[in-house]
């Protein structure tokens, strides 16, 4: 996948010509998404996964560290979200429009994880959008179609 998005950065076609594309199968998206997580120094995703399925919908669980953010009090040792929704792209940005949404076995409202965004923001000292919010796709990547077991990345 790394491969892909430098190649895809470095070969943008030039204006006129027709749109090119590249599949990420989803095994590969899943390992892209562990290599990343295990290069990060203070990581509080201890495990994310995607199940790439048809018509741009995409299911999968994120497991954080609730105790770094402070919010082991509230929900435990961990955070278990489990999720369900559409990738949504336009004009080079992304997001995912949920459709269902579980914090440790329980139905949570998608709002529910903008109180998570800034605690996360709070712990690494940036800013962070909230989850409706549209968010830039890797330099050169203009729109995601998902499918069943693959995601094809038009640029």
């Amino acid at each position: 996948v790394q491969h892909v998005l430098r190649t895809i950065e470095r070969h943008a076609p030039e204006s006129g010509s027709k749109n090119l594309s590249a599949k990420v199968t989803q095994p590969e998206l899943n390992d892209y998404i562990a290599y990343r997580l295990a290069r990060e120094k203070r990581s509080l995703v201890r495990k994310f996964n995607v199940d790439l399925l048809q018509n741009n919908n995409v299911q999968g669980r994120l497991r954080l560290d609730a105790g770094q953010l402070n919010l082991g009090l509230l929900f435990g040792k961990v955070m278990d979200f489990d999720f369900k929704g559409t990738v949504q792209t336009r004009d080079g940005a992304g997001r995912i429009d949920l459709a269902a949404l579980q914090l440790n076995g329980q139905p949570i409202k998608p709002q529910m994880l903008d109180l998570v965004f800034r605690a996360v923001s709070a712990y690494y000292g940036t800013e962070l959008g909230r989850i409706e919010d549209w968010y830039k796709l890797p330099k050169g990547v203009k729109r995601i179609t998902v499918h069943q077991g693959w995601a094809d990345l038009s640029y």
